[in-house]
């Protein structure tokens, strides 16, 4: 039998939530963070996919032998788990800086950072996760 292994990287954004993953257009479980799961499949060539909420991965195509284990890393999208800490920072520091020196305009510091993470809530919600094949050395 061969075999999926999916491994989900530890992050903040999405620590409460589970990803679906899928093998083949069929919902084969769910993998929690920092998880690392075995999915038994047939040998062959399959498509995988993992999802959260309306958001998800690229597809990824991967060919499995018989008695064989891929590897797959899976977690959110680049530079995710930066993107809310330095957000909230900027409004922490517009805050402070608005009130004590009246200085109002570093709100518009966090503007980068809200644009992108709309991005990835709408037009790139396929690419809100990502999944890579990982070498098996």
């Amino acid at each position: 039998m061969a075999t999926i292994r999916l491994k989900r990287t530890s992050e903040f954004n999405n620590r409460m939530r589970d990803y679906k993953i899928f093998i083949d257009g069929q919902q084969v479980g769910t993998i929690v963070n920092g998880e690392t799961k075995d999915f038994p499949t047939k040998a062959g060539q399959h498509i995988v996919i993992a999802k959260i909420d309306w958001c998800s991965s690229p597809n990824i195509s991967v060919s499995v032998n018989d008695n064989q284990t891929k590897t797959l890393k899976v977690g959110g999208f680049k530079y995710g788990q930066w993107l809310m800490p330095i957000g909230l920072g900027l409004i922490i520091l517009h805050f402070i800086l608005s009130g004590i020196i009246g200085f109002k305009y570093t709100i518009f510091l966090v503007i980068p950072f809200f644009l992108l993470l709309v991005y990835y809530l709408t037009i790139g919600k396929s690419n809100y996760l990502t999944l890579d094949e990982v070498s098996d050395n």
